[in-house]
């Protein structure tokens, strides 16, 4: 099953609010995934060919192996023509801390959870150099 065919099927059972239609594909705009302010790299339409006025900065295959997504308003659509964009909770506003719910200021480079501070100290994974349990 191609990658766009499998994050289609991720939306719709994930974020049914977008309310994709049965036929509906996505395209990839071949441009560069760059940072935040970049264009969108893949967008949808519908069955019939219109714009769904849904599409992301974030690659198809990278929002396929991230443990959650999210949609949100398009950051640089205008107000009578809003735009949907699907991300990566850290990358679309802001992100709450796994842990305590409060903001989070950074995200683990393994398993990308948001956390905060105070709770990015503690948090670790078995065999990156932390252990799994304190020691006795």
């Amino acid at each position: 099953m191609r990658t766009s065919h499998r994050l289609l099927a991720r939306l719709r059972e994930e974020l049914p609010q977008l309310g994709i239609p049965e036929g509906a594909t996505l395209h990839r705009t071949y441009a560069a995934a760059t940072s935040d302010k970049g264009p969108l790299v893949w967008f949808a339409l519908g069955p019939d060919g219109e714009d769904l006025r849904i599409g992301s900065r974030v690659p198809m295959g990278r929002l396929l192996r991230e443990p959650a997504i999210v949609a949100g308003r398009e950051p640089y659509s205008s107000d009578f023509d809003p735009h949907t964009e699907v991300g990566v909770p850290a990358d679309l506003g802001p992100a709450t801390c796994s842990r305590c719910r409060n903001a989070a200021e950074t995200t683990c480079r393994i398993c990308r959870a948001p956390c905060c501070g105070p709770c990015f100290t503690d948090h670790h994974h078995e065999g990156y150099g932390t252990p799994a349990s304190p020691d006795r």
